[in-house]
């Protein structure tokens, strides 16, 4: 897994869709499910906050266009 500084938002949609693979595969015991689920959380919740914060920086630049 990689650590949150070397954590992009390719290499989080990348981890998220390989956890959703082996869960899909059905080939995942049990006792691995909780902490797949945990990190898929952590990694969805980075994405998101990626987003929103691209999003703001991209409003903020329109803004910044439409004022001049």
């Amino acid at each position: 897994m990689n650590k949150k500084n070397d954590l992009t938002y390719e290499s989080a949609l990348s981890e998220l869709e390989s956890i959703v693979g082996t869960i899909e595969k059905g080939s995942l015991e049990i006792s691995q499910l909780s902490p797949m689920l945990r990190r898929a959380q952590e990694l969805l919740k980075f994405c998101k906050l990626q987003l929103l914060q691209v999003e703001d920086d991209v409003n903020s630049i329109l803004n910044a266009e439409e004022e001049q």
